[in-house]
């Protein structure tokens, strides 16, 4: 049967991106992910058993609404427990593809990657957003290796600026009070479970962590704690800004659509402010960045494997049923297909500049 996922967030969503046969949708495990926000379906479908993980799953996805970075955070978590699981695009894409080529993209990290000779603090506002289902971390591991700790900050010390201004006014209030927040918990970096801000300050986080990255302190969003950490190693080994994304459209030719909400204007060559995409409220930023050398990274949760490939931004877009920064990538077909089959997650983070060798050479 075809299980169907969607997101409360997405009232856009009407149709499913395609149609399987019924004898494929009866012999197969299909799950149609029509939009963000809903790898925590998933996981319920896995507990009712109504999905068994030792099957090989098809993830049926459209262009939008955040569909695909939403299949491949569930992809991951499938592959985390020894599973077998496709991306499905179109109705003929169900042949399973060799993963062990796109997994030597990604590489033990050297210690220059993960060592920090001072200790580092980083905030956790709230806890990671729900759907993270593949990005948990171990906060000793992460202390261990990285020289790193990860300090949990209750959400309630940035909610109880309470409702604030619905425009830019509301969203430098946030900015204001993370600065706060970080003097006061002496943090190098910060991530924030966002989402909450929709209903307790009726405004968004993406002003605020634009401001924060360009104020060079390290800033994510959904508390999403590996990428602030591939974040803060980018900041290390090449000085510049990351910018996190995720994937919201993959061709066979390695041309890569990501998007997000946010972006640090210093990265940017334009910007407009508009509403933030899922929600529809508060400030957000559709940011053009120029084209040329850019650096793909993404350290797994576990900090065992990195990806570092240089790629080329040949354009930028703006949708309205995506996230609001929206930046073709060109990499290589492989990367589409690591993308696809076996990727550490649905965020990745994107720099300027060809940096890859700093990350796998001594």
């Amino acid at each position: 049967m075809v299980h169907v996922l969607c997101s409360q967030l997405h009232t856009e969503v009407s149709d499913m991106p395609f149609k399987v046969s019924d004898s494929f949708a009866a012999d197969n495990q299909v799950v149609a992910v029509l939009s963000g926000g809903t790898e925590a379906q998933f996981v319920e479908l896995v507990r009712a058993k109504q999905i068994d993980l030792k099957r090989p799953i098809y993830l049926m996805v459209g262009e939008y609404s955040n569909s695909l970075p939403a299949a491949l955070e569930i992809l991951s978590f499938i592959r985390q427990r020894k599973g077998i699981a496709k991306i499905m695009q179109h109705p003929k894409d169900i042949i399973f593809p060799e993963v062990s080529e796109t997994e030597s993209l990604t590489r033990v990290p050297l210690e220059k990657v993960l060592h920090n000779e001072k200790k580092i603090r980083l905030g956790v506002v709230g806890k990671p957003s729900d759907w993270l289902i593949a990005s948990q971390v171990d906060y000793k591991a992460v202390l261990d290796k990285m020289n790193t700790e990860l300090v949990d900050i209750p959400f309630e010390e940035l909610s109880s600026l309470g409702e604030v201004d619905p425009g830019m006014k509301g969203a430098e209030a946030i900015h204001e009070r993370l600065r706060s927040i970080i003097a006061k918990h002496k943090l190098d970096g910060i991530t924030v479970r966002c989402f909450d801000l929709f209903t307790t300050c009726k405004n968004t986080g993406c002003v605020a962590i634009s401001k924060l990255n360009d104020e060079g302190i390290p800033a994510g969003c959904e508390a999403d704690i590996p990428v602030l950490l591939t974040m803060m190693v980018c900041k290390k080994l090449t000085g510049e800004t990351g910018w996190m994304g995720s994937p919201a459209r993959i061709q066979a030719d390695g041309q890569i659509l990501m998007a997000k909400c946010t972006i640090a204007l210093g990265m940017t060559e334009k910007h407009e402010y508009t509403t933030h995409f899922e929600s529809g409220i508060g400030v957000a930023i559709h940011g053009e960045v120029p084209a040329g050398d850019y650096t793909l990274v993404k350290l797994s949760n576990d900090m065992k494997r990195l990806l570092a490939v240089n790629v080329k931004v040949t354009r930028c877009q703006y949708e309205q049923n995506l996230c609001r920064t929206q930046i073709w990538i060109q990499s290589t077909p492989i990367v589409s297909q690591y993308l696809l089959s076996s990727p550490l997650a649905d965020h990745h983070v994107l720099i300027k500049g060809h940096h890859a060798a700093k990350f796998w050479r001594p």
